[in-house]
């Protein structure tokens, strides 16, 4: 993140002859994102290593500001009312909601998307929100101070960004937010989403054609890139995302398959991935939770015997001990006509796929996949294809039923291809691809210490080695952890 936007910066001062400002926490925050406890020690080393960084790559070519200048207000956490994680997650402050981008970070180091909040946790999100109400004021009079024509950051999803996103927008002044995409062999390109977020289905809907006509193709190519996507991710090859899938299909189906039945195939998602985005992606689901669209359907059809629905868990939730994963084991307990496929199961879903009558997704890319495949897909939830025209997407629940009921055809047409495409090939978004950055290499490095891994970054060193820095900065943060004190208790239970 950090080498991002200081190379970003380096190209800004060096192109554009542009002033920039580094907006530095310095404390601001009680805890954050990479020291979720507020260890003091964490927070001291971030300090002078994040000053040392930006003295080393940009000397007196940037001016920092430190928020706690701007800061004039007296909010106090005690004004903070909240009792469950719904409350938190629908808390705004100034228009803006915090909530959202608070329960993000949350959920991204816990993976509870519930959490339980009593005497023993409320300190903790009441402090998420007090500080992210804390930087809203500040930035304010920061923007108001210095009237910046661009603010940059990074993704924007988290508590510590996306209030900077939402004042940029409100103020009239360009958001860009960075992310940057694997180009494999440990490299990345950067890539900038403009007033938008990187996750925004509406947002980022452009890329879909810009991606598919990009002139750096040659005619045709766009068509078999897109194919090799769909076939990599059926054949467990990398294609732009983990690889769920070990190895080609077998044909090996669950020992109850039977034939003669309506035999209908559920892929559930990581639900914790996608719970905490924003309003967008809540507004087109049909059910609220993804564990009562499933309770509802087989409660529906729990007298027919001539269906049998078969719910592959999302690999990703393998060892997740938290409600929304454990209890969709239930359902196999409560329902004669329904089979649930562990997270560890060795069955290929793409068997399950090619055997099934249609699909049912809540959002993942393997509905996408079921499409291209020929397959009917039925979408409950928010997607990038959700506009696309490429699923039965209900309204209702009395319009999804009687999609199960009825005999549909995939609804196959080219933008399934430029979906593909997108997934796979996002060269024509990248600000550059070669090289890759264009003064400082941001791409991290792996070393194995003991039974941890450092990361180092070759813009790092420590006697001309980004290896020693490397190390040097693990034991520096085991140090701390072992020595200094905890501001906070990461919550761990869930309501």
């Amino acid at each position: 993140m950090f080498g991002v936007l200081l190379d970003e910066a380096k190209k800004l001062i060096e192109a554009k002859k542009s002033k920039v400002y580094i907006v530095m926490c310095e404390g601001f925050f009680d805890h954050c994102l990479t020291n979720p406890t507020g260890n003091t020690g964490i927070c001291a080393l971030c300090k002078s290593q994040t000053k040392k960084i930006i003295s080393n790559t940009l000397g007196d070519q940037a001016t920092i500001l430190k928020l706690s200048d701007y800061y004039d207000s007296k909010l106090s956490k005690d004004k903070i009312s909240i009792s469950t994680s719904e409350e938190f997650k629908k808390f705004n402050y100034k228009d803006i909601g915090i909530g959202y981008s608070a329960l993000s970070s949350y959920v991204h180091l816990t993976r509870n998307q519930k959490p339980k909040i009593d005497k023993d946790s409320i300190d903790y999100f009441k402090n998420q929100l007090l500080q992210s109400m804390k930087l809203i004021d500040a930035f304010s009079n920061l923007i108001d101070d210095i009237k910046p024509d661009r603010v940059c950051s990074f993704n924007g999803r988290f508590n510590e960004i996306r209030p900077v996103f939402e004042i940029a927008l409100i103020k009239k002044v360009e958001a860009y937010l960075y992310e940057f995409e694997p180009l494999g062999n440990g490299q990345s390109a950067k890539v900038v989403f403009k007033n938008v977020l990187p996750h925004s289905i509406v947002g980022n809907k452009w890329k879909f054609e810009h991606c598919w006509n990009d002139s750096n193709l040659v005619p045709g190519e766009n068509v078999k890139l897109s194919e090799e996507f769909f076939h990599n991710k059926r054949n467990g090859i990398a294609a732009g995302d983990k690889v769920y899938v070990k190895g080609t299909t077998t044909g090996k189906l669950p020992d109850n398959w039977n034939s003669n039945k309506r035999n209908i195939v559920i892929f559930n998602s990581s639900e914790d991935e996608y719970v905490s985005i924003g309003e967008e992606w809540e507004s087109l689901t049909l059910f609220k939770e993804q564990i009562e669209g499933l309770k509802f359907t087989f409660e529906s059809y729990k007298n027919d015997e001539s269906f049998h629905f078969y719910l592959r868990v999302h690999p990703n939730l393998k060892g997740i001990a938290y409600k929304y994963h454990q209890n969709l084991y239930e359902f196999e307990k409560e329902y004669s006509n329904v089979t649930i496929i562990g997270a560890e199961e060795s069955i290929n879903s793409y068997d399950l796929l090619d055997a099934s009558e249609k699909v049912i997704v809540f959002g993942s890319t393997m509905g996408l996949e079921a499409v291209y495949w020929g397959k009917p897909v039925i979408l409950l939830g928010c997607s990038w294809y959700y506009y696309e025209d490429v699923c039965y997407i209900p309204k209702t629940t009395n319009e999804f039923l009687k999609l199960i009921k009825q005999e549909l055809k995939p609804k196959y047409n080219s933008n399934v291809l430029k979906l593909g495409l997108f997934f796979y090939y996002r060269k024509s978004t990248y600000i550059e691809s070669n090289p890759v950055y264009s003064y400082f290499n941001y791409n991290p490095i792996k070393y194995q210490l003991f039974n941890k891994i450092a990361v180092g970054y070759h813009y790092q060193k420590l006697f001309n080695s980004t290896k020693l820095r490397a190390y040097y900065i693990a034991g520096l943060k085991f140090l701390s952890l072992l020595l200094f004190p905890d501001k906070f208790s990461l919550p761990k239970k869930e309501e």
